[in-house]
């Protein structure tokens, strides 16, 4: 399983962010990792907010006094100098708010989560707005992990293993069966890359569960039938799951509208946290 020593998360000293710091603070407790806290100043925030707050302040307000707790600014272009943190710091998770409820409810920033997510090597974890959390009150009892079998979606089940451990939760492991009418066949048969039955697909997710996932874990494999963005879906209103954690492939056109009809849908529903696992080898992999 993945080890997740340090975590960094981004602020922008607004109350989404100040909302994401809580949770990664907490977060941080509950893992015995480390965290670093990043403020990117741009030209036009610094004649803006300089005179009226500080990351300082911010992070005292929401985290107290914690020596322990590391504070970083750097200025620049958000995107830019959050990925070069995150190599600099070795971040394992990049813990990110999303804004409230307006509009498409889009990430912090805009679009820099979108292509922080894209671009990172670190894994991150989007927190909704919404979410809220302390370092008494964040109970972890599900982990979810949606598998398409894909090499992205298998990092993805050592992410939620080894925050499941941490937890003391279950992992769940998700996989959905797309049934075609026009052809009356699953359309993944005869395709060796994808389950063609849920006895396969039953099996496949058996064979990624390590001895240490079953003895820790009380892993629970479950098949749906449907596309698979709405199963995920269904799956999270249905039980009380917590933390979502998917894996993203990246660069085609598909990619991305699987990351929007995924991903972004449980984010702006913001029925749990939904931790994003792209294709890169991290730099920081130990």
């Amino acid at each position: 399983m993945q080890t997740i020593r340090h975590l960094l998360c981004p602020v922008d000293l607004s109350e989404p962010a100040g909302q994401s710091l809580r949770y990664a603070s907490a977060l941080s407790s509950l893992l015995g990792s480390d965290l670093t806290i990043l403020y990117v100043r741009s030209h036009q925030a610094d004649t803006k907010k300089s005179s009226c707050t500080s990351l300082e302040a911010f992070a005292r307000g929401i985290v107290g006094v914690d020596s322990s707790i590391r504070r970083l600014e750097r200025q620049g272009e958000a995107v830019t100098e959050i990925l070069n943190t995150s190599s600099a710091v070795a971040a394992d998770l990049i813990v990110m708010g999303t804004h409230g409820r307006t509009g498409l409810q889009r990430l912090l920033l805009g679009s820099v989560s979108e292509r922080v997510i894209r671009r990172s090597q670190a894994p991150v974890l989007v927190v909704p707005f919404g979410i809220k959390a302390t370092e008494d009150s964040l109970r972890l009892a599900t982990v979810a992990c949606a598998l398409d079998f894909s090499e992205p979606s298998r990092r993805a089940v050592d992410y939620a293993a080894s925050i499941a451990a941490s937890a003391g939760a279950r992992l769940l492991l998700i996989h959905a069966l797309e049934w075609s009418e026009e052809t009356d066949t699953w359309p993944n048969a005869g395709k060796a890359s994808l389950p063609s039955s849920e006895d396969d697909a039953l099996a496949r997710m058996n064979e990624l569960l390590t001895e240490d996932m079953r003895v820790r874990c009380n892993p629970e494999l479950v098949v749906g039938y449907g596309r698979a963005a709405d199963e995920l879906q269904r799956v999270v209103h249905e039980r009380p799951v917590d933390l979502v954690v998917l894996g993203v492939r990246r660069r085609t056109l598909i990619d991305r509208v699987v990351f929007g009809s995924t991903t972004q849908r449980l984010i702006r529903h913001g029925a749990c946290t939904v931790l994003t696992v792209n294709t890169l080898e991290s730099a920081q992999r130990r």
